[in-house]
């Protein structure tokens, strides 16, 4: 896949810091100074997939994915060095926000997804019970400098337990995040700590229609 740089990331040009903060689409309250020279990002992706399931009635299935990513001029970051974002405290700022200019570097992502479900039972009274679960895991690290990718999501999981009964259906799902320690140090990132949500949700579908509520993070 190709990737071409956009307006935000090639044109601005001023160093001057309220013009560079203005120019953060990233949302991680740094500035930004673009980079006229930037070449277009080109990722290569290794995948392979393992599905398995009953030959019946879809009483149960497993599937995960594996992959590995490497960019070739993967727009990231560095700390501006050019006009007034140029001083040494923005170099070595360690805390804060910082002034940075978009840069190519190289790239690797490699990580698993796993998805699946199993039937826990059939009653007359409440319908058929289902257990379902993902867990997803990425790393992405900068090659060019050591540094870890900026926002990538850290070990996370769902598990739900899903009733059905004629036109309902109603889930509990759980939530699962791991604590973000691996953060990107160009950007100041901030580490977080670990949190579980729980979610309720419930449909009831017409022939044409369906109705759906829910409350988030009901906690």
């Amino acid at each position: 896949k190709t990737r071409s740089p956009n307006l935000y990331e090639r044109y601005p040009w001023s160093t001057q810091p309220m013009a560079a903060l203005m120019n953060n689409f990233v949302g991680d309250g740094n500035g930004y100074v673009g980079n006229v020279d930037l070449k277009p990002e080109v990722a290569n992706t290794l995948s392979a997939t393992g599905d398995w399931h009953d030959a019946g009635e879809n009483e149960w299935g497993l599937k995960a994915t594996g992959y590995l990513t490497y960019v070739h001029d993967y727009v990231d970051a560095r700390r501006c060095d050019v006009g007034q974002c140029g001083g040494a405290a923005n170099l070595t700022k360690t805390t804060g926000f910082v002034f940075l200019q978009y840069a190519n570097q190289s790239a690797r992502l490699y990580g698993l997804d796993v998805s699946g479900h199993v039937v826990l039972g059939r009653t007359n009274d409440y319908g058929r019970f289902t257990g379902t679960s993902m867990l997803n895991y990425v790393r992405g690290e900068n090659r060019t400098t050591g540094d870890d990718l900026y926002h990538i999501m850290p070990l996370n999981a769902k598990f739900a337990l899903v009733q059905s009964l004629g036109a309902w259906t109603n889930t509990a799902e759980v939530q699962l995040v791991a604590a973000k320690t691996r953060v990107s140090h160009v950007r100041n990132e901030v580490p977080t700590d670990g949190y579980g949500l729980l979610n309720l949700r419930s449909s009831y579908e017409w022939k044409r229609a369906r109705l759906d509520i829910g409350i988030e993070n009901v906690f």
